[in-house]
């Protein structure tokens, strides 16, 4: 992919100003994060999906970047990506207590239309302006999040619910949380627009990444699950599930993902020594390395308490592997009937459909054949695609 440069416009480029392109401004700190999943992967991959839209010209922008220096200049490189001045500690003040200067000001050049890409902080534009609300977790349920800061994600709400033209919503559990939280009087701004899956996901994988990571044998089978150790992704429940069948299946837990505030909790959970030889945690590992765990699993499990969307689980059905989630949230219409829905609640119903699954090659491979094409339905370019048009109809 060609950079993009202000000054010197390269083949892959529109030209700013055009009455034939519109210039969206497209504003993601997770962008620029060195972490590629949760929001990152979504900021990503619709950036992929917009450039390839001929009537668009993306410029990603963010205040700060957790990258090391070599790989913030080759995506600075290839995608054009720009750093606000004022960086990460005056940009939120500025903009939340003055409102200035505007980001349009800031990276110059023409701007038609401003997105921020998640609700993160309020974002100081006078242009056409687009918010996508992936969750409202730490205002709607506090208990499940630790150190997040409420009072400026209500900041940033209100700003988009005083100023957005368009509040985008990756699914209608979201979007109803939305409305809910702030009124039906933003009910016609708000376009839901699901998330997509990676074709990646669909391919085979290197198993070679996988070397070096601890896992058990290859002849052992593996339960997966991906998320931060946190209460919300109900890692104790999936454990204490495991221990009321794990004389009934051979299979070993493989927990993905950062430590959270929970993990000793977690930790905890294992020391009467029951599983303690069969739970695998791995902490964050590489895209390479999770497409390749979906692949090695017999089984993904995601019974979590509260989800926005919920992506993995469809990355999971892509790499063909079941899938057990919980029955609660936007977690039922991700999963639809491919899903073995469960109340993530009950550790006896969890057990049960991980026996199930565990055990049951007929319904494991109608859950394979139904993930599949249930994630075949989401596609990213589709998403992009849907949120140009949000972009068109919001420029003045």
């Amino acid at each position: 992919m060609e950079p993009y440069l202000r000054s010197d416009l390269s083949v892959d480029q529109k030209p700013l100003g055009s009455n034939l392109v519109l210039n969206v401004a497209y504003f993601s700190n997770q962008f620029a994060s060195a972490e590629g999943h949760g929001i990152a992967r979504y900021a990503h991959e619709i950036y992929k999906g917009l450039r390839k839209c001929d009537d668009l010209s993306i410029r990603p922008v963010a205040a700060w970047s957790s990258l090391p220096p070599e790989r913030l200049s080759a995506l600075q490189r290839d995608t054009g990506l720009e750093l606000v001045k004022l960086g990460r500690r005056l940009t939120p003040l500025a903009w939340h207590f003055l409102d200035i200067p505007t980001l349009e000001r800031l990276i110059g050049g023409t701007v038609d239309v401003v997105h921020a890409v998640s609700l993160g902080y309020a974002v100081s534009t006078r242009k056409p302006y687009v918010v996508t609300v992936h969750d409202l977790g730490p205002l709607t349920h506090p208990e499940y999040f630790s150190n997040n800061k409420p009072w400026i994600m209500e900041r940033s709400l209100r700003q988009a619910e005083a100023r957005a033209d368009a509040i985008i919503c990756v699914s209608d559990s979201t979007a109803n949380e939305v409305e809910g939280y702030l009124g039906a009087h933003v009910a016609n701004r708000i376009r839901v627009i699901k998330e997509g899956v990676s074709p990646e996901f669909f391919e085979p994988s290197d198993m070679a990444c996988l070397a070096g990571l601890d896992l058990p044998p290859d002849d052992i089978p593996i339960i997966l699950t991906a998320g931060k150790i946190s209460p919300r992704k109900n890692m104790q429940g999936v454990i204490r599930a495991l221990k009321k069948v794990r004389d009934k299946i051979d299979h070993h837990l493989v927990l993905v993902g950062a430590d959270g505030w929970e993990t000793e909790v977690v930790l905890k959970e294992l020391d009467d020594g029951t599983l303690r030889n069969r739970v695998h945690l791995l902490g964050y590992v590489r895209d390479d390395q999770l497409r390749a765990l979906y692949r090695r699993a017999s089984l993904y499990i995601h019974p979590s308490l509260y989800e926005g969307f919920g992506l993995t689980v469809l990355e999971a059905m892509a790499s063909g592997v079941p899938v057990i989630t919980s029955n609660m949230s936007s977690l039922p219409e991700v999963a639809g009937e491919a899903g073995l829905l469960v109340d993530p609640a009950n550790d006896i119903e969890i057990a049960e459909a991980i026996q199930s699954i565990c055990t049951d090659t007929s319904l494991r491979e109608v859950k394979i054949a139904q993930g599949l094409a249930r994630a075949g339905l989401f596609s990213w370019d589709d998403c992009a695609v849907e949120l140009g048009d949000v972009f068109a109809n919001v420029r003045r």
